[in-house]
């Protein structure tokens, strides 16, 4: 398992519509098989984020597996006219703004830093 953090810059005052756009998350085609076992998307400041946690497997299978699918189409074009540089299906993941974990801390004691 890998997560991804996907960072975008969205118009200032249109959290509202970007809101509404996810009120038709495409939770069937997510737990469907997409590859996908964990979505959460972030929003504040300009600023828009998904963080993307991708299942065993090829991380850009199925990352791929999931943009291509079409009611993560529909929503990204829901999502489009507010924030900027979605990912596209045929983008390869060299050209993403896409960022991994490289260190997390945790308040147990047993588990105080780890590298990733």
């Amino acid at each position: 398992m890998q997560t991804l953090l996907y960072v975008s810059r969205m118009t200032t005052g249109d959290e509202v519509a970007v809101r509404k756009a996810h009120e038709s998350f495409p939770v069937e085609a997510l737990a469907g098989g997409l590859g996908i076992e964990r979505f959460v998307a972030f929003i504040g400041s300009g600023f828009y984020a998904m963080e993307i946690t991708v299942g065993d497997g090829n991380v850009q299978e199925n990352l791929h597996r999931f943009l291509a699918a079409p009611e993560v189409q529909a929503l990204f074009g829901a999502l489009r006219p507010h924030v900027d540089n979605l990912p596209r299906p045929d983008e390869q993941t060299a050209e993403m703004p896409l960022a991994t974990a490289m260190l997390v801390w945790q308040s147990d004691p047993e588990k105080n830093l780890t590298a990733v």
